[in-house]
């Protein structure tokens, strides 16, 4: 079982630094998942700048009017002896994005490398469908 831990960021979080994680956008009342994503060669900061993905940011401005949002990271924590790989995020990124559909996750919605048996928990601040994904 992996699981993510979801905790919100806060302005003068060190984690903005981190990579090797996941992260999610959420609506201002906290209702809905935005947009998914993983931060591995970039820190989550660098991901979240608008020249990492202007047409996000300009369509969650101009077609949602949506001009503030949450910033959740997912720490990921794995069996023992298990390591992250840059294809084991992608893999849970990908999950999570197949099942819950955000909004601004379009490219990512429909293709994706299957991984039977992973199974993938999400506790903490996460506002899912599910806390357990499983790919079969």
């Amino acid at each position: 079982m992996i699981i993510v831990n979801w905790s919100a960021l806060t302005k003068v979080d060190a984690r903005w630094n981190y990579c090797r994680c996941l992260y999610a956008y959420l609506s201002p009342t906290a209702q809905e998942i935005l947009y998914i994503g993983k931060a591995w060669g970039k820190t989550i900061r660098d991901r979240w700048d608008r020249s990492a993905k202007s047409n996000f940011w300009y369509d969650l401005e101009n077609m949602r009017q949506i001009r503030h949002h949450i910033v959740l990271i997912g720490e990921v924590s794995l069996p023992i002896g298990e390591s992250l790989t840059r294809e084991l995020l992608y893999d849970i990124e990908t999950l999570l994005i197949s099942v819950e559909k955000p909004w601004g996750n379009i490219q990512s919605r429909n293709s994706r490398i299957r991984r039977p048996g992973m199974h993938v928990k999400c506790t903490g601040k996460w506002l899912g469908k599910r806390k357990i994904y499983k790919d079969e």
